[in-house]
């Protein structure tokens, strides 16, 4: 079986490190690659290893370790001394299966409730990656599609396109990231997501493709479950405010608590060097989340004059840069009047008048930009996707910069993602909260989907 004669449970033959090649289960390397994260954790009888390496759920070299006397105990004692590592980033081929059961809708334009659905596991082309997905989040983008399949998909589609997980294949010319690499991603949007209805048991798993420019490596101390907060929500901020924020610049995102609005308060006055960063919000748990996200003041828009407000905070100026991800007419032609004369007013997604994508309404928003002559910019990353022509080299490496930002600036305290309830990868789980964020009864920040719960807790 390799170094150590497992099947028959012999003593281990040497004193402390040795390494277990099991080469019936597992395809190793030609050559070593060092070890970028390593894991680590107490057994009773090295048959525990074996059961790990069946499952899929450890990548690469397995080492035995006696770290209590640096001396070999026979394979089944029970010390604790003896623990498995295991590192993920060795070259080798990890088996997948066929298919999958997902999450997601079955008809066009069926709407929620999301269905469990079976689909091939995805086989990642040219400059795509391949991932075993650990954890996902909720975004307004899963139940809009479902909706009105706007991206014009073929059903079934399974959604959950932020990812965490750790890479099981490579496409053709793919570079920096291996199998058995942790990551972080946002999937192909004209593929499918990576929720499984497993209830985050991890038994089948679910997969996803992404683009190597949308995948970043995960660092060792970003646990699964929070990089998966990340990839969508940062993005969408990142695109509207990176390199749009000057030194010092006075910066109103309203919906400062929600899953974009949070990152991006952060986003601006910690990492992008505002001078003044104003948010709104319509609870008193937003308006808290914005607060502690980095804004200087918050305000209700329920209750206060906000433009009136900003007004008195910029002696009548009105501030340098709008980012509004709100999706809210009535909040559009609000934020607008917050904008200098000459200043940019930034709207994610369609914009105004197109919110419901059904139906364009007249919206004043044009009217109060040109009266200011302020610029209006929109940011939306489907277009990425539904129109390949924008998607050229500067837009590939704004990507790319923004996700290995994500992984460097949570890591270093800068924008971090507050995750306010964590669900398991059900379909009732999931329905209900994509029911609650399409009613606006969503807890403030992100909500995680925990799909294999083994490999975000890193078993």
């Amino acid at each position: 079986m390799g170094d150590v004669r497992w099947a028959r449970r012999w003593p281990l033959p040497v004193r402390g490190v040795v390494m277990l090649r099991f080469a019936r289960f597992v395809r190793l390397p030609a050559r070593e690659v060092p070890p970028i994260v390593a894991k680590t954790f107490p057994f009773e009888c090295a048959a525990e290893a074996l059961k790990h390496l069946m499952a899929g759920r450890l990548f690469g070299r397995v080492l035995l370790e006696d770290l209590s006397r640096n001396r070999a105990r026979p394979v089944g004692a029970v010390a604790a001394g003896p623990v498995i590592r295991w590192e993920r980033n060795m070259q080798q081929t990890q088996t997948t299966p066929k298919a999958f059961l997902g999450v997601g809708y079955t008809s066009d334009r069926a709407g929620l409730p999301l269905e469990a659905v079976r689909v091939p596991v995805p086989q990642p082309a040219a400059d795509q990656v391949l991932i075993r997905v650990a954890a996902s989040s909720l975004n307004p983008l899963e139940y809009k599609l479902a909706d009105l399949n706007f991206m014009g998909r073929t059903p079934p589609v399974v959604l959950g396109f932020d990812l965490a997980g750790v890479v099981v294949a490579v496409g053709h010319g793919v570079s920096g990231v291996a199998v058995g690499d942790a990551v972080a991603a946002m999937a192909d949007l004209n593929g499918d997501g990576g929720w499984a209805a497993t209830g985050g048991s991890g038994s089948e798993g679910g997969y996803a493709v992404a683009y190597r420019f949308l995948t970043a490596g995960k660092p060792p101390s970003l646990g699964f479950r929070d990089a998966a907060a990340l990839p969508m929500a940062f993005l969408s901020a990142f695109a509207g405010l990176y390199r749009a924020v000057q030194d010092g610049d006075t910066v109103y995102i309203p919906g400062g608590g929600g899953g974009v609005g949070h990152l991006a308060v952060q986003m601006a006055a910690r990492a992008l060097g505002a001078g003044l960063v104003i948010s709104s919000g319509s609870t008193p748990q937003s308006i808290a989340l914005a607060r502690q996200s980095g804004a200087h003041h918050v305000f209700d828009y329920k209750r206060d004059d906000i433009p009136a407000a900003v007004a008195g905070l910029t002696s009548g100026r009105g501030v340098d840069l709008v980012f509004d991800a709100t999706y809210s007419e009535r909040g559009f032609a609000e934020s607008a009047r917050t904008v200098r004369r000459g200043g940019r007013w930034t709207v994610l997604g369609v914009g105004p008048g197109k919110t419901t994508r059904l139906v364009e309404t007249r919206s004043p928003v044009d009217a109060i930009l040109a009266e200011r002559g302020a610029d209006q910019v929109n940011v939306n990353l489907l277009r990425y996707f539904s129109e390949p022509a924008t998607l050229d080299g500067e837009a590939r490496a704004l990507l790319q910069r923004g996700m290995a930002l994500a992984m460097e600036w949570a890591t270093q305290g800068l924008v971090v993602p507050h995750i306010s309830q964590t669900i398991d990868s059900t379909v009732d789980a999931i329905n209900t909260g994509l029911q609650s964020l399409k009613a606006g009864r969503g807890t403030p920040g992100k909500v995680a989907v925990v799909v294999d719960r083994d490999l975000a807790a890193g078993k």
